[in-house]
């Protein structure tokens, strides 16, 4: 069966069965129309907002500071991992409580992305109505916009400098426990007196240098990053942090691919959301094949017959189509089974992700076993699952 697909999708990118012109058209239109995800920050200077941006992305070897761009009059934006392939970007509202903030300009620019808005101010720090007026005033046009308060610095609450994390994570219990230290308990429930009327999450976190003393240096992000994905299930920290064989996916070919299989993957799922037997849509097969060829192109890879059956000879794997697995053999073409929109954009994604992987160790001359390849499709057909959702959902709002 796995043979038969690699034949199947060798021709398929030889003797492609569809109008490439098209092709490129729904593709561009699908990249326009694709969301950045923004997290919208709103805090006072010094608050903790470039060392949120660092845990989360991992950069802690640059100066974030010198990669925000002014994009209105009274925000700035980060690109992460570039300006010209972000998968996230970062809206820091500066000058709070310097001058009078309207949130009109950022709204209107930012209006068709998906957002979270992220609050930051220190656990200590009271001074927040300049912060809180702004909330208000861009829920009051937006008022279903998720809300996260991130309070930090909690160390400056603790008793003395030997005083360490409670382990395991203790704030976020309602009501809070009582070893969190007296005063920096009562100021962090007095901060969130402010937020009365305001449905919002609040994450006490304390990011510091390893240097500080303090372990974890990233006390909360655990919970942070839960609640990010909650409110925004895009499956982010997938893309943005790296574990294991996700090392792969770092270096610049894979960050230039991404944008690429994502288009590719909501195409093929709107393709395969056709009701008919799914082997009969070649289309979605000729969709697959193209974006093999175009990941293909992006890690300088030349592509013949022959290099098509060595990769599958190498991957050992069906796994387009819904052969990735055995829980999944109902989908698999043989039965004639209907394929959903999501699963086919799923299976889709893990195919281009694991391809990337593929190039990655080839370009390093160090080929793992096809066991590596099977682990790193079923961990992103899982990812793909998630993040297809939210992408097709965002797609049917157009």
């Amino acid at each position: 069966m796995a043979e038969g697909f690699w034949r199947s999708l060798s021709e398929a990118i030889f003797a492609p069965k569809i109008n490439q012109d098209e092709l490129e058209t729904k593709l561009r239109q699908i990249r326009n129309l694709l969301p950045t995800p923004v997290f919208w920050l709103l805090g006072k200077a010094q608050s903790g907002k470039t060392s949120i941006i660092r845990a989360l992305t991992k950069r802690e070897d640059v100066e974030i500071g010198d990669g925000f761009q002014a994009c209105t009059h009274s925000s700035h934006i980060y690109d992460f991992p570039s300006s010209t392939q972000p998968m996230i970007r970062f809206l820091d509202t500066r000058g709070l409580g310097e001058v009078d903030y309207d949130p009109d300009e950022d709204l209107k620019l930012f209006q068709q992305q998906a957002h979270v808005l992220i609050v930051v101010m220190k656990a200590l720090d009271h001074a927040q109505l300049s912060v809180v007026t702004a909330l208000q005033a861009i829920l009051k046009h937006r008022p279903h916009y998720p809300v996260i308060v991130v309070q930090t610095h909690l160390h400056e609450g603790y008793p003395n400098l030997n005083t360490e994390h409670l382990q395991p994570y203790a704030y976020a219990k309602n009501p809070l426990p009582p070893d969190v230290p007296k005063v920096l308990a009562k100021s962090l429930l007095k901060q969130r007196e402010l937020f009365k009327g305001i449905n919002a999450q609040f994450i006490p976190v304390d990011f510091t240098l390893p240097n500080d003393g303090y372990d974890p240096p990233n006390y909360g992000l655990e919970v942070l990053w839960e609640e990010i994905e909650k409110v925004l299930p895009m499956g982010l920290r997938g893309m943005l942090v790296d574990s294991g064989q996700r090392s792969v996916f770092k270096n610049i070919y894979a960050r230039t691919a991404h944008p690429h299989i994502i288009a590719y993957a909501v195409l093929a799922g709107g393709a395969g959301a056709i009701p008919i037997p799914f082997v009969g849509t070649p289309i979605v097969l000729s969709i697959q094949a193209k974006m093999f060829h175009t990941v293909a192109s992006i890690y300088n890879q030349r592509l013949n017959s022959q290099r098509v059956a060595e990769i599958g000879s190498t991957l050992g794997l069906g796994f387009v189509l819904g052969i990735g697995g055995r829980e999944v053999t109902k989908f698999v073409p043989l039965y004639g089974s209907v394929v959903s929109s999501a699963y086919t954009a799923a299976v889709t994604y893990a195919l281009g992700k694991t391809l990337c992987a593929y190039f990655s160790f080839a370009l390093d001359g160090d080929l793992p076993d096809k066991i590596v390849f099977e682990k790193i499709y079923e961990e992103e057909l899982k990812r793909g699952r998630e993040l297809m959702s939210y992408y097709l959902q965002q797609m049917r709002k157009e």
